[in-house]
Formats: C-alpha cells, sequence, structure tokens
C-alpha cells in the first residue's frame, strides 16, 4: 500500500511516500480503506515536535530522540470504507463507511488502516459515516468540531449571548462560528481581510479585520471568547470578557497556565486551557448537522496523498481557509 511515512522531525521534507505492506486486523479491529485525510494543526505540531504545554520533550522520549520510530506514519483523521473485520468485531462490517480520528497512533496518511472496532480514550474515535457526507468533508469534520462543540458547551452558552470568535477563517474558527450561530448566539469572528466574506457567509453577525481595527479597545465585551490563534497577548484580551466571561484558548503554552489559576483566584472569569475530549455521541451529533445541512465542513484545497509535502506547507502558511483534506484513493 502506498503510505506517507515520518522520516524526521522538523521540515516537511521529513514526509516521504513510500510502499509498505498492508496491515491485517487483530480481531478485534477493523481494516479501513482510506479515502480521505485531513492535514491539521495538531498533525504539523507533531512533525515539527513543537506541541503545547511542554508535552515536546515527553515525546520525543515516546516516539525517538533522533528520529520518529513509534509513530511512522502521521495524519490522525479519517474517513474510509471497512473492507475487513476481525474475529470478535461485532458493530462494523465489510463496506461500512467510517470516518473518525486515529487517536495517538495516527496512521492516516496512507491506503489502509487497521484501528480498534471500539476505541479508548487514546485510540481515537470511529463511527458510520452518513452516505449524504463526502468523504473529504467526513475526514475535515472530527478534530476541529470536537473542540468547537467543547468551547461552546463547556461555557454553558445561552441563546443571545455575545461570543467573540479570534480565528474565525480556521478549522475550528469556521465551525465554531456555524455552531455558535446554530445554538442561538450573536458572533463576532476576527481573522484577515482575506477571510471576512467567508465568516459572513458562514452566519456571524459581525466579522472584524484585525490589521484594520483594534477590537481590543473597542469597549465591547462578551460572555464567551474562543482564541484559537493566541499569538499575542491573552491577559491583554482578558479584559473582553464580561465579569462572568469565559475566555477558551486553543493552542495553550506552559506561561499559560498561572495567568489561568490567576484569573480564577482574582475574579469570576475563566481561562480555560483544556482540550476536548472525543466522544462518539458527539462525532455523531456533528455528523447529524453536516448531513442536514445545519453546517458544512469548509475546505480550502484538497491535495492528492502524494502531494503531502505541499499541502502540509501550506497549512502552515497561514493564509488557509478552513480545512484542507487529503485525497487518499483519488477518486
Amino acid at each position: 500500500m502506498k503510505a506517507i511515512v515520518w522520516t524526521q522531525y522538523g521540515s516537511p521534507d521529513g514526509l516521504q511516500l513510500q510502499e509498505l505492506e498492508r496491515p491485517s486486523p487483530k480481531t478485534d479491529e477493523i481494516l479501513v480503506r482510506i479515502h480521505a485525510a485531513s492535514v491539521t494543526a495538531g498533525d504539523c505540531e507533531m512533525r515539527r515536535l513543537q506541541l503545547p504545554l511542554g508535552l515536546s520533550f515527553p515525546i520525543r522520549l515516546y516516539a525517538g530522540l533522533t528520529q520518529p520510530k513509534r509513530i511512522p506514519i502521521l495524519g490522525q483523521e479519517l474517513a474510509g470504507e471497512v473492507v475487513e473485520v476481525g474475529d470478535q468485531v461485532v458493530n462494523y462490517q465489510p463496506g461500512d463507511q467510517v470516518f473518525g480520528t486515529t487517536g495517538f497512533g495516527f496512521g492516516a496518511y496512507a491506503e489502509y488502516i487497521s484501528l480498534p472496532a471500539q476505541p479508548d480514550d487514546a485510540q481515537g474515535v470511529l463511527t458510520i459515516k452518513p452516505e449524504a457526507i463526502p468523504y473529504e468533508a467526513a475526514a475535515t469534520l472530527p478534530t476541529a468540531g470536537f473542540e468547537a462543540l467543547h468551547y461552546l458547551r463547556e461555557s454553558n452558552l445561552q441563546a443571545g449571548q455575545q461570543v467573540l470568535i479570534i480565528g474565525a477563517g480556521g478549522s475550528i474558527g469556521t465551525f465554531a462560528v456555524q455552531l455558535a450561530k446554530y445554538f442561538g448566539a450573536e458572533v463576532t469572528g476576527v481573522d484577515s481581510i482575506q477571510k471576512q466574506a467567508l465568516i459572513r457567509a458562514l452566519g456571524a453577525d459581525h466579522a472584524i479585520d484585525y490589521t484594520r481595527e483594534d477590537y481590543v479597545h473597542s469597549g465591547k465585551t462578551y460572555d464567551l471568547i474562543i482564541d484559537v490563534v493566541g499569538k499575542h497577548s491573552v491577559a491583554r484580551r482578558l479584559g473582553l470578557l464580561k465579569t462572568d466571561g469565559v475566555y477558551h484558548l486553543a493552542f495553550a503554552r506552559l506561561r499559560h497556565i498561572p495567568l489561568s489559576w490567576w484569573v480564577s483566584l482574582t475574579s469570576a472569569r475563566k481561562l480555560n486551557l483544556q482540550p476536548a475530549a472525543q466522544k462518539k455521541e458527539d462525532l455523531d451529533f456533528l455528523a447529524e448537522l453536516l448531513a442536514e445541512g445545519k453546517i458544512t465542513s469548509v475546505i480550502d484545497k484538497v491535495f492528492p496523498l502524494e502531494e503531502i509535502v505541499e499541502a502540509h506547507r501550506y497549512s502552515e502558511a497561514g493564509g488557509k481557509q478552513g480545512n484542507i483534506a487529503i485525497s487518499v484513493t483519488g477518486e
């Protein structure tokens, strides 16, 4: 089978197309022919070994000190078709269309993958793909969808509340805009001028070009802030929260942990650094919304598997709108 092998930390050039033996499922596993995968921020961070909250060194210890060995293939989102099931598998059968995440094992940049039929928390999540959802749309839904849904539920968002989404034109941001509107919030999206039309098309009530408008000093406050950028002073933007507001920060760094404690100790506000748990019921909920057209998976570009290096470069260039999909089968 064709697979993209992760040969070195750092540059996308370390991702190399190779021919590998097709895996065989264990008794409790299913073999999936992958139709589509994606390029997530997590894939790129893993490849560079630049991970949030001080995880880079322990991950290097696990994966390999000088080069990755225990995780030979990256890619954490997929959509495909079950082609073989183990003897103990009862919840899937050949021909089922499935999608989900691979957990800490990664492995989606390949034509085939063996996955647990009933994965635990570290093994990702898998479910049946509605036929109405194209493979690329399904493959780009889970990770960003989980995070966006998590932020909204953890803040106990109520209809009519004010939500500010910083980085609204990216993968998490585009889902967050749509889900916040689905739950009845008034949504303001912040991103570059190139993404203003997209943000409004997704339903945002207000779109701010951060290069032209100083929204931090606008005097407006919000019940919920979802920050999927975090490059500048988070402490400064905390002033945008209402007195009991919640600030969710994706891609948090170690320096944000004491800031989170300080915010909780000195005010009724909250700075939340916790990532989403991946649950099958949440993925089924998101898939239902996608199948019914209540949300959409925004895909900037679809790259063939053979162009994974270019896909990673494009992802890290910073201008993508929504998600990047990988076509594995070429269909």
